[in-house]
């Protein structure tokens, strides 16, 4: 694993403040559990299985998809401060 990843993982600690959610954020949250328990109330058993499963790979994909945010944005950082060094 590289230096990034370790970062990215909480294997190296750069702060020890961790960021809360904004005020907006969790105002959506809330919405979207409310809304997720009306829809889930109307499902049957065998429907709530396929959501779940649904809401298992959309939870790996995202966390897939913010992992490479992640490491591109260090890399990209990276790169403007060698080419701001350089020049």
């Amino acid at each position: 694993m590289d230096i990034l990843e370790d970062l990215y993982y909480g294997n190296l600690f750069p702060h020890e403040k961790c960021s809360r959610l904004d005020d907006e954020v969790k105002e959506l949250l809330k919405l979207l559990n409310r809304n997720e328990e009306k829809f889930v109330a109307t499902l049957t058993e065998v429907q709530k299985e396929t959501f779940e499963k649904y809401k298992d790979c959309n939870r790996e994909i995202s966390k897939i998809s913010e992992r490479e945010i992640f490491l591109n944005g260090f890399r990209m950082g990276a790169r403007i401060i060698i080419d701001v060094v350089n020049n």
